[in-house]
């Protein structure tokens, strides 16, 4: 699917540019908010029960893509770490490599990965809704023009294919 394609899907729906912005944005935010397995659920829901636009929404969601996600999650945890003043630990490279000969089936594993994961929950809490809402506020800023110009754009051709044209 090309850009084309996309802005023609969000800006197709009956709600102002501001708002199928807002729910695209909305869609962003939870896309890369730690809500992980939830975002569609809390998304759809959501844009029912706010009457936003579904397809905004979805596409907005869609955006973090999976190769995204690793380097999202890790930057963003680091980030929050720092803003926790809780930097990872010195041999966390150790200790994951220790939990990655261990059988993933095993109640050691799980109990391991645990210990492992435990000091980053809020780190990660933190550092992916901090950057969610830089991306969901960049998305909302960057699309209300763009729907806007591009609804500008149809309205203009079809009302010259209606054999209506505007004075200048």
């Amino acid at each position: 699917m090309n850009w084309r394609t996309v802005v023609e899907k969000l800006a197709g729906g009956d709600h102002s540019p501001r708002r199928t912005a807002a729910a695209f944005a909305f869609g962003v935010f939870l896309g890369f908010s730690p809500f992980i397995g939830l975002q569609i659920l809390i998304g759809m829901a959501t844009a029912f029960l706010l009457k936003l636009s579904r397809p905004a929404v979805f596409i907005g969601l869609c955006v973090n893509l999976p190769w995204i996600i690793v380097p999202w999650y890790t930057v963003t945890t680091v980030v929050g770490g720092m803003m926790l003043d809780r930097p990872v630990v010195p041999d966390f490279g150790r200790r994951f490599n220790a939990l990655m000969e261990l059988s993933f089936y095993t109640a050691e594993f799980r109990s391991q990965a645990f210990d492992l994961v435990a000091p980053f929950f809020w780190s990660f809490m933190i550092g992916s809704t901090a950057g969610a809402i830089v991306a969901g506020i960049a998305a909302y800023f960057v699309t209300v023009p763009l729907l806007a110009r591009w609804r500008a754009t149809r309205d203009a051709q079809q009302g010259a294919a209606d054999g209506h044209v505007d004075a200048p």
